[in-house]
């Protein structure tokens, strides 16, 4: 499961926005330096819930077999929103009203059959456990420890979901 210490709250990753002013009126463009590590280790754990509840709406079958990795997808996401506040504003930012089309309109529609379903959830879990274990080799301390777990717990899907 997850390993959670005390401090992890307070793990904060800056960006480094401060200062920044738009000349022409509309919100500055984030640079690739500020954006915080962790926010594509979040966009790619949304995304992996996302695979999860387009295969469980098109294949209701599949829920028993997946909703308890489902879940604890879904407490790793939330685990790594708290450690990383920042992250999770930069990921809420680029899902708001106002994100570009290409980000809000390019989500994939359900699978064709239950194969292409289970397939399609293998390599999203398999994209989110390297994502994660990429994240946690570069980490330090407690968050360090937090994308590892995850990392582990994610890998261990790729097996269950054979």
């Amino acid at each position: 499961m997850l390993l959670a210490g005390a401090g992890l709250a307070a793990v904060g990753l800056g960006t480094g926005l401060g200062g920044c002013e738009a000349t022409s009126g509309q919100p500055a463009t984030p640079t690739a330096a500020a954006v915080d590590p962790l926010t594509p280790v979040l966009i790619g754990q949304q995304e992996l819930l996302a695979t999860y509840e387009r295969s469980i709406t098109a294949f209701p079958d599949l829920t028993a077999a997946v909703s308890d990795l489902q879940a604890q997808s879904s407490a790793h996401t939330e685990a790594l929103r708290a450690a990383a506040p920042a992250a999770a504003a930069q990921v809420s930012a680029s899902a708001s009203p106002s994100a570009p089309p290409s980000q809000s309109g390019s989500s994939p529609g359900p699978p064709a059959d239950l194969v292409t379903a289970r397939s399609d959830l293998r390599r999203a879990v398999q994209a989110a456990a390297g994502t994660l274990r990429a994240a946690a080799l570069r980490a330090d301390g407690d968050l360090a420890a937090l994308l590892g777990s995850c990392a582990a717990s994610t890998a261990c899907h790729v097996r269950l979901l054979g």
